[in-house]
């Protein structure tokens, strides 16, 4: 008996012994598998790039709650918690396109977001923090080492719904910087955790930065907040404008009274959107500046043409800008169409009543001659530069940083083109590309805070005029010449729809205008 007892301990014992052994083999196969050749040249083919911008930490700053399997009826976009893990992203592939992301929002496997405002980054006045990467695109890692270009833009939490049209013409990385004084960071989180569930190609494309003022610093906590986020999970994905309409409701009466006419830092944050581009290219517009569909196509590989010939490290690509009339049923979706909707009157250059002085570089009727082409390429080089030039381009990321000192409205992106300018940088209009943006604006749409922020910032420009032409030892504008004549100090800018003020405006124009007719006469 003793010696059977003694021959069934040594089976198990073996049996146990050859479990163990297997265990180990498959545990070792798993890793092996893991850590793939593949994997590993992606991440090489990352390292080697040229990063010229904060890194990010991570591939997701979320924190998932525990998952659910109920969904949302009539929501646009959803993924379970199993979709979530098993979902791989190669860098061949295609974001998918709006009508290919799943219909159902599982309420519960959204991410809740949160942010440490002890970790916040001061700018260099220290009036500011900001939170890079405050959320990360689930593909960014792939896109951005696999593309050329990134699209960097700024927002208010309040135009952050203008995203969603903004990424339906846009399958590369985009940088997003979002402006979210005190109770809009808990607003804009919210909403943030919205779009990306139910929109796939901002959940991969799309990282955020946070950035909210020192004296009103951003909140997550508030007792108005109770209750949002259930209601989040489950507002419908097909109204983005309304949800953040309701979402913004929380904001108090006292909040609202400074709200408004609160400085915004737009320069900082277009730096911050810029740095947080991981690409060696960089294309910032403002979030309500919608490229044409395939343009982004289009410009990759007219870039890496541009790689290839390595003739112009100091270019800057300019993409034109043409408002269209509320009145169109859509968005022109290419150059002979926009072409037509100019013709029709339901398009025209950006700022052409506002204040046209800042396209007339690029001398867009010139472009309008030239007939679409199926191959993106150079139109044409700006010839003459005229100060308040302010295009949108696509350039290297190494170009100089918008100009932190100029806070609100006026001498924000054009001071930056100056510099550009000043530092030996010549512009190319693009044949076929350009950009939307809805609405014919004018003077009469411009508030009375809006012109004293520009007075102020036009009392600032003599100064970094001057500091401008020292650093680069140059200066080709002659503008330390006519600083004193122009007395950018003392111009006062138009508002409301006086008539008077129209005439102010229109003066301001011409004295410039004027300035450089007399420089090509004397030249």
């Amino acid at each position: 008996m003793l010696r059977l007892f003694t021959k069934s301990r040594g089976r198990c014992l073996e049996l146990a012994l050859v479990v163990t052994l297997l265990n180990l083999f498959l545990s070792f196969t798993v890793v092996w598998y893991s850590s793939s050749p593949a994997e590993n040249n992606r991440h090489a083919a990352q390292d080697s790039r040229l990063l010229l911008s904060v890194e990010y930490t991570g591939d997701s700053a979320l924190a998932s709650e525990s998952p659910v399997s109920d969904t949302v009826p009539g929501s646009e976009a959803g993924i379970t918690n199993a979709q979530v893990n098993t979902l791989k992203v190669k860098p061949s592939e295609e974001v998918p396109s709006e009508a290919e992301v799943p219909k159902d929002v599982p309420n519960s496997a959204i991410p809740k977001l949160s942010i440490d405002n002890r970790l916040g980054v001061f700018d260099k006045f220290r009036r500011f923090q900001s939170h890079m990467f405050s959320v990360v695109g689930e593909a960014w890692s792939v896109l951005s080492s696999s593309r050329a270009l990134c699209l960097g833009a700024q927002t208010s939490v309040d135009r952050l719904y203008e995203l969603v049209e903004l990424v339906k013409n846009w399958s590369g990385p985009m940088s997003i910087a979002v402006f979210v004084p005190d109770i809009e960071l808990a607003v804009g989180l919210r909403y943030i955790q919205y779009l990306r569930s139910c929109n796939q190609a901002i959940e991969k494309q799309v990282s955020f930065h946070l950035i909210y003022p020192v004296e009103h610093q951003g909140t997550t906590n508030h007792p108005d907040l109770q209750g949002l986020d259930e209601v989040v999970g489950n507002m419908d994905c097909k109204q983005p404008k309304q949800v953040l309409k309701y979402l913004l409701n929380v904001r108090s009466k006292e909040m609202l009274a400074w709200r408004e006419s609160y400085p915004y830092p737009q320069n900082l944050l277009r730096n911050l959107a810029k740095t947080g581009c991981q690409t060696n290219y960089t294309y910032i517009p403002d979030i309500d500046m919608v490229p044409t569909p395939g343009m982004d196509r289009q410009l990759e590989t007219f870039l890496q043409k541009q790689e290839g010939a390595k003739n112009c490290s100091k270019c800057a690509f300019v993409i034109p800008t043409y408002e269209i009339s509320i009145n169109s049923t859509h968005l022109p979706t290419n150059k002979t169409e926009l072409l037509q909707f100019v013709k029709d009157k339901q398009a025209r250059q950006f700022h052409q009543a506002l204040y046209s002085i800042n396209q007339k570089s690029s001398n867009l009727k010139k472009w309008e001659k030239i007939p679409e082409t199926e191959e993106l390429d150079l139109a044409y080089k700006v010839e003459k530069y005229i100060f308040k030039y302010e295009p949108l381009y696509i350039a290297r990321g190494d170009t100089p940083a918008f100009d932190e000192r100029f806070i609100g409205f006026g001498m924000t992106r054009n001071t930056q083109v100056y510099e550009m300018y000043v530092a030996g940088y010549s512009f190319y209009l693009l044949n076929n590309a350009f950009t939307n943006h809805w609405g014919f604006q004018s003077i009469s749409s411009r508030p009375e805070w809006r012109a004293r922020q520009q007075e102020q910032n036009n009392a600032r420009f003599d100064e970094f005029a001057k500091e401008v032409s020292a650093h680069y030892n140059a200066d080709p504008y002659k503008m330390l010449d006519q600083l004193k004549k122009m007395n950018l100090k003392h111009v006062k800018v138009a508002y409301g729809v006086t008539k008077k003020n129209k005439t102010v405006a229109k003066k301001e124009e011409k004295k410039v205008l004027d300035e450089d007719i007399k420089k090509l006469v004397t030249e």
